[in-house]
């Protein structure tokens, strides 16, 4: 079966490919890419991942941090082939930090000035993976971080502050397992309560691991996913 794994905030789906071997051989994964020089929302961006749905095959599809609400709202419709859908370290409402206090709004005002292409890659390391930023990481996410264009970054900052895909959770048929990090700094448990209390049915995996799950704890993430969709 394949796999379709929409990243992260980059958006460069760089940071997975150990997370895509990881998968197999039960599932052939495919990391959607999002253009690099787009400052798209998730109206453009959906539209651009439902073009690239599979056709007349069965598919997962998995929704890394900031594309949980692309993955919520393609699944929503319910499109033919969807087996299941994974929210890793994501939402469908704008998250906060846990701690955070001020309304999550306030995240993506504050993204829009700060000098995110003079940030540290270090520090960026840092709050993604905690304990788990080595130096190997460190020099994948800074090549990464390379490559994006500031704009681009404040536009998805804007539109995470600003998600509430509530209304279209509820319309999800399929089978869907969140995956949560014991140690995400970025986003909170309430961000997996919300999505519980909105959709009881839906199952949650949690791991000894930070927010960039799929990067620190690949092997464990996909054997997760494996057992909770096991043909």
């Amino acid at each position: 079966m394949r796999c379709l794994l929409l990243p992260g905030m980059d958006g460069t789906g760089a940071l997975l490919s150990d997370f895509a071997r990881a998968l197999a051989p039960q599932f052939r994964a495919e990391i959607v890419a999002y253009p690099r020089d787009a400052d798209w929302g998730y109206d453009e961006l959906t539209d651009y991942v439902r073009a690239r749905l599979p056709r007349d095959e069965a598919f997962l599809l998995l929704g890394e941090s900031f594309s949980g609400p692309i993955a919520i709202r393609i699944a929503a419709s319910q499109p033919e082939g969807l087996r299941g859908l994974v929210l890793c370290a994501s939402f469908a409402r704008a998250p906060s930090p846990p701690g955070w206090v001020l309304p999550a709004a306030w995240l993506g005002r504050i993204g829009t000035v700060l000098p995110i292409d003079r940030f540290p890659a270090r520090l960026t390391a840092a709050a993604m993976l905690g304990p788990w930023a080595n130096e190997a990481w460190l020099a994948r996410t800074r090549e990464a971080l390379a490559t994006l264009d500031p704009a681009v970054i404040r536009a998805r900052m804007r539109a995470g502050s600003t998600a509430d895909e509530t209304a279209a959770l509820t319309r999800v048929a399929c089978p869907l397992l969140y995956l949560r990090g014991r140690h995400d700094r970025l986003v909170s448990r309430r961000s997996w309560e919300h999505i519980r209390a909105t959709l009881p049915r839906a199952d949650c995996v949690e791991l000894d691991g930070p927010h960039f799950l799929l990067q620190a704890k690949a092997e464990q993430a996909a054997n997760a996913i494996k057992r909770a969709f096991a043909a």
